[in-house]
């Protein structure tokens, strides 16, 4: 007994420590990019959280594609929706991004094929398409109440909404509320079991984030995640880890207001947060 209460103490003070190794390097990393880094991460495995910057606020970016379609499959729960319902897709629509729905143009998708696409390859028109059925962002945000998120918000569509200047509140989020909603969405009783399936499959096929987090993850090790890149040096990150050992773990990286200039840059400091997390929570290659 006296043993155990060892280890668990040596094991409490040793994660104590890497935490406090990780904020150390979190502020360097700060003041390196001349920006804000926020980080939550929540361990199903233990039941325990981490956070450094978890209550500021953050831009979501492209990260709401995953809000935006969790709320298509919660409609779509209550006989509202359906995945097979026809869209239209016009010229008009055509914005920054859209190499899905370029290709439908004067056509139709299904509304599976529309958060199909803007999951999979965060086609910005696919988004305001899914958006369009859900009551634009203000029916987003409407959602994210229902669901117990008091925080997080979505004001604008496809790309206004990645343009959030320093201090402002539209279109944000924080790393806390983030994850706790990204957990509910996954593994809680929000949505039903095929959603939570279709959701998964979504974000574990994820085409447009290998050079964040997936660039550093162990082999052994799954990943769902979606990403988000706006302006002002700014970076987002939202994703569940697991393994057959491991339950999940879950991660939110945000950066805003940084003086990096481009998408390798900020993708490098995002892999490098991620191979921190990894190491600071033991997701390792199996031996």
């Amino acid at each position: 007994m006296k043993k155990f209460f060892l280890f668990t103490l040596i094991s409490l003070c040793s994660c104590s420590v890497l935490a406090s190794e990780l904020n150390i390097t979190l502020r360097q990393m700060e003041k390196q990019i001349d920006g804000n880094i926020g980080v939550a991460v929540f361990d199903s495995q233990t039941n325990t959280s981490w956070n450094f910057n978890g209550n500021k606020r953050f831009p979501m970016m492209s990260a709401f594609k995953t809000l935006a379609c969790a709320n298509v499959l919660y409609d779509v729960q209550q006989h509202k929706l359906s995945l097979t319902n026809k869209i239209k897709v016009t010229k008009a629509g055509l914005i920054n991004w859209n190499p899905v729905t370029q290709n439908f143009v004067g056509g139709q998708m299904s509304l599976n094929s529309v958060c199909g696409a803007a999951m999979l390859m965060s086609d910005n028109y696919a988004a305001n398409l899914a958006l369009g059925q859900v009551g634009g962002p203000h029916g987003v945000t409407k959602f994210l109440r229902m669901i117990g998120d008091k925080t997080t918000r979505l004001d604008h569509f496809e790309p206004k909404l990645n343009y959030v200047e320093k201090g402002a509140e539209n279109d944000t989020t924080t790393p806390i509320a983030m994850m706790n909603t990204i957990k509910k969405l996954l593994t809680g009783k929000v949505l039903d079991s095929e959603s939570k399936v279709q959701l998964k499959f979504w974000m574990t096929n994820n085409m447009v984030s290998d050079g964040l987090a997936r660039a550093v993850l162990p082999t052994g090790w799954k990943i769902a995640d979606r990403s988000g890149g706006g302006v002002n040096g700014s970076r987002t990150l939202t994703a569940m880890v697991w393994n057959k050992h491991h339950q999940p773990l879950f991660i939110g990286i945000f950066i805003s207001n940084s003086k990096l200039e481009t998408l390798p840059e900020l993708n490098q400091v995002v892999a490098s947060i991620s191979a921190k997390i990894f190491n600071k929570y033991n997701i390792v290659e199996p031996h």
